[in-house]
């Protein structure tokens, strides 16, 4: 007669079920960035991004029609409200982190040297921030790792999180979007990634090259 497992290895297995699902939220699960309505013209930007899914930015999730970000309310530290309308013909690399993400904060000095690299009229790196609470956690963090040139921006009631997440675009921290000037997410890449790299360089300058001359209305 086959031996039942013991209540203490039944544990044992939801603990490790439980870990490995925790993951793959935080590194491999990828959110669709797949929506209708004005952006559905970025498509072919979209998938011109398909070839830079590779090396450094192998998660990177290229949108079949990409979704409307330009929408969303944010916060900067001292609580004004910001819009992403707000950088309106820019490019822009969007990333959602929370101090207490470990990937998050491994990935941090890469979007600060993206920044550095990239930065300027036409290109941001906004950090959005979804820590619960008042904004002394964030603001010594990207303080102490010498981040002072992203984009700075806040959801601290994870508002904007919970809507993108019901829009099946964010599953876990970090998500990053990539997104035109016309606020359209042209693609997303769920966990860390060297933004600074070769290869994540050469994507934003497609993107911004492609930007240019666009109209205001995808």
């Amino acid at each position: 007669m086959p031996l039942k497992p013991s209540r203490p290895v039944f544990a044992v297995i939801a603990i490790v079920a439980v870990a490995a699902g925790l993951a793959a939220v935080y590194v491999t699960e990828r959110g669709a960035v797949e929506s209708g309505g004005r952006c559905a013209a970025a498509a072919p930007r979209a998938a011109a991004l398909k070839p830079f899914a590779t090396g450094d930015l192998a998660a990177l999730l290229p949108a079949d029609t990409p979704s409307d970000l330009s929408d969303l309310v944010l916060r900067a530290p001292d609580d004004g409200e910001r819009r992403l309308a707000d950088f309106a013909g820019q490019t822009l690399v969007l990333n959602m982190w929370a101090t207490w993400c470990v990937p998050c904060r491994t990935e941090m000095p890469h979007l600060q040297a993206l920044q550095e690299k990239r930065g300027g009229p036409d290109f941001s790196v906004v950090a959005l921030n979804v820590d619960v609470g008042g904004p002394d956690k964030p603001t010594r963090f990207l303080s102490d790792i010498g981040a002072t040139s992203l984009v700075d921006l806040r959801d601290p009631e994870m508002r904007t999180f919970n809507d993108l997440k019901s829009r099946g675009l964010v599953l876990g921290l970090p998500t990053t979007f990539v997104v035109d000037g016309n606020g359209c997410a042209l693609a997303s890449l769920a966990g860390p990634a060297k933004w600074d790299s070769p290869a994540a360089l050469a994507l934003v300058d497609a993107v911004a090259e492609t930007n240019a001359g666009q109209s205001d209305t995808p």
